[in-house]
């Protein structure tokens, strides 16, 4: 319930990011962006219990932030 740029967490489509995704990503898995330090998006994806982190984009730099 929370915005997306507050304590909440955004979908990301993958065509959104600007780097190759790592192939040990599933086709078939979403990308998530948790806020952290100054708002910055940590994104990663989950399986099952685990989030599994792929970057940290302190420069808001990863994808177009709207």
């Amino acid at each position: 319930m929370a915005p997306r740029h507050g304590l909440g967490y955004e979908r990301i489509e993958k065509n959104a990011i600007k780097c190759g995704i790592p192939s040990v990503v599933p086709d078939d898995t979403d990308l998530i962006a948790f806020r952290f330090a100054g708002n910055a998006p940590m994104v990663g994806y989950r399986k099952e219990r685990t989030f599994f982190i792929l970057w940290l984009d302190r420069d808001f730099t990863l994808y177009d932030h709207e």
